[in-house]
Parts: C-alpha cells; sequence; structure tokens
C-alpha cells in the first residue's frame, strides 16, 4: 500500500466521497501509527492495531447505515457463507492477530485439524484470481459446522465490509459468478471499511513494515506453521512474500 492519491470505490449521490474516504483513511494512519512505532512491544502492538481498526471500521459501517439508510436492511446474518468462498485481501496484522485468536482458542487437537483444513483450501486456491477463486468455491477453512464464521470477533476488516442488500442475489451470483452479476451492496458501509483498512496499511508502512494486501488462507498458512512470524515480519523480513496477492499486484501495475 502507499499513501499515493487514487480513487477510491464511490458510489453516487453519496456523500462519502473519495476526499472523506482519504480523510478517514489518513486519520486512522496517524491513530494507528503509535501500535507500531514502539518496537519493544510492537508484536503486540500490530495485533492491537488490527483490533482497533477492526472496532473503528465497524462503528464507522453503523454510522454509515444511519446517515445513509439502505432501500432495505442488510442480508448477511450469522450463518449466510454463500460469500465465504471468496478471496479475501488482509494486512499482515490481520492475520497476525487472526492467529493468535486460534492458538488461544483451540485445543491442540483442534488447532491441528484447523491447520490441515487450512493447508488444503490453500493448495487448492493460492494464486488464483477472485474470480476463479469464487468458480472453484472452496468454502473458507475457518467456518463452523453451522457455516458460521468461527473468528467472527476477529474477522478480517473485508469481511466485516461486506454489505449485501440480497442473500439470494449473492446465491445467484456464487452459483454462476462469471455470468451473474455481484448482489447490490451498501456501498458507503463498504468504502468506509476499505478506508480503514487502507489507513492500517499506511501506517504500518510508515514504519518500513510490509502492508502489500496478503491472501488470507495463503497467509494465515504461514502464521500457524511458523510461530515466529510476527517476529520476522516486525524485523522487515519478507515471511509473508509466498502470500502476496498476485492480482492486487498486477492492478497496481497496470494504475502506475
Amino acid at each position: 500500500m502507499t499513501r499515493r492519491k487514487r480513487s477510491l470505490p464511490l458510489a453516487p449521490g453519496t456523500r462519502y466521497t473519495p476526499a472523506v474516504l482519504e480523510g478517514i483513511a489518513d486519520g486512522e494512519r496517524a491513530a494507528l501509527a503509535p501500535s507500531f512505532a514502539a518496537r519493544a512491544r510492537a508484536n503486540e502492538g500490530a495485533a492491537s492495531a488490527a483490533a482497533a481498526a477492526l472496532a473503528r471500521a465497524e462503528a464507522l459501517q453503523e454510522a454509515s447505515v444511519a446517515a445513509e439508510p439502505p432501500d432495505r436492511p442488510i442480508a448477511c446474518k450469522a450463518g449466510c457463507s454463500t460469500c465465504c468462498v471468496s478471496k479475501v485481501l488482509v494486512l499482515a496484522p490481520e492475520v497476525l492477530r487472526i492467529a493468535a485468536h486460534l492458538r488461544a482458542t483451540r485445543s491442540p487437537a483442534e488447532l491441528a485439524a484447523l491447520e490441515e483444513r487450512i493447508r488444503v483450501a490453500d493448495a487448492a486456491t493460492r494464486g488464483l484470481s477472485r474470480l476463479e477463486r469464487a468458480e472453484v468455491g472452496v468454502p473458507c477453512p475457518l467456518l463452523d459446522e453451522r457455516g458460521a464464521c468461527s473468528i467472527h470477533a476477529v474477522r478480517p476488516i473485508v469481511c466485516a465490509g461486506w454489505s449485501s442488500l440480497d442473500a439470494a442475489a449473492c446465491e445467484r451470483h456464487f452459483a454462476a459468478p462469471a455470468s451473474v452479476p455481484t448482489a447490490p451492496m451498501h456501498r458507503p458501509s463498504y468504502e468506509v471499511a476499505n478506508a480503514v483498512l487502507a489507513g492500517l496499511g499506511w501506517a504500518a508502512k510508515e514504519q518500513g513494515l510490509d502492508a502489500a494486501p496478503l491472501e488470507l488462507i495463503a497467509a494465515l498458512r504461514i502464521a500457524l506453521e511458523r510461530p515466529n512470524a510476527g517476529e520476522r515480519w516486525l524485523a522487515r523480513l519478507p515471511v509473508f512474500a509466498a502470500a502476496r496477492d498476485a492480482e492486487w499486484q498486477e492492478d497496481r501495475r497496470r494504475e502506475g
């Protein structure tokens, strides 16, 4: 991620203009920067920055819904996992927080079983484009037996930002992602979440840390298999290089 100006997604007629979204991102950069600045406690700081960013994204989404109510209720709810075959992009602090949460909340046997599901999903999906990932339909290995997100409290900001207004439209899209359009969304809540994510990336990058978007499952596999992944990331070593999203990098190359 870089701090150069570029257009953010924008729904027509919204108060959340590109300038407002840039302001949100810059405000989060400033608020989160101290979490990365103190190197002695930066490992905990990265997780706390991810936690603060998720909380802020949720608060801003709630405010955006109140300010610009959608024409129908947001359809996303617990147990609705139709979109959980999508490629999810995360930043390293988010991955490190999720990995720490899993180690703290799973028994050794549960963690071993989850790691195996992650390895299988990673082998089937790493390097795929968004469309290819949707077409192969591999479910997120972090879903529980009911189809609910098992890490909801620490979920990626991208997942928190999803705001479909039509569950049936989601089902139609993911049944034929190449030919059926995505479901209508509450764009302001999606956009403010991504602005917060940009601010988290800027804060890390200003400390010389890798802020490249990572594919969730590939990055989580690395973080769980390498207990020192956080220390290596903080030492500015390319521990998550294999999880960098090639599609995102190619899009940025074309923009540049």
